[in-house]
């Protein structure tokens, strides 16, 4: 098998865009999510650190982010977005991973609430099948 073929068919200069999103490191091994949001948010032009962290405090985010809470810190900024999701609400299959294994039925309680309150809370999400390979 060639390598091209494995790798899928060779990308044209018009088959994507490349963006110069800055490169933020998450500071702690939980802190994925936000960095990238400060990414995204410093290549917006909307990043302050300050107003940042308020929005973490506000939003009550703390070391348990769920990709929810993401969608609703975006919207905090302004930010126009669609979160798509394959599970509107926890997926139980992390229940039995480590890192969530600890807080998860307070999460579960916590997270549930966010997907029921999103639309009222100008979240817009969408239950969406097969997410990786949607523009196919």
């Amino acid at each position: 098998m060639r390598t091209e073929e494995a790798a899928g068919p060779q990308l044209e200069p018009g088959d994507f865009v490349q963006l110069p999103v800055p490169i933020i490191q998450q500071l702690y091994h939980w802190d994925c999510g936000l960095a990238c949001s400060k990414m995204v948010l410093r290549y917006l032009g909307l990043l302050d650190d300050g107003e940042f962290e308020s929005a973490l405090r506000e939003l009550r985010l703390t070391r348990s982010i769920w990709t929810i809470d993401l969608a609703y810190l975006m919207r905090h900024f302004g930010v126009r977005h669609r979160f798509c999701t394959q599970t509107l609400g926890v997926d139980k299959g992390y229940k039995n991973q480590s890192f969530y294994r600890k807080h998860f039925d307070t999460e579960e309680t916590r997270v549930n609430q966010l997907f029921a309150q999103a639309k009222a809370c100008k979240v817009l999400v969408e239950k969406c099948r097969n997410v990786q390979h949607q523009h196919q």
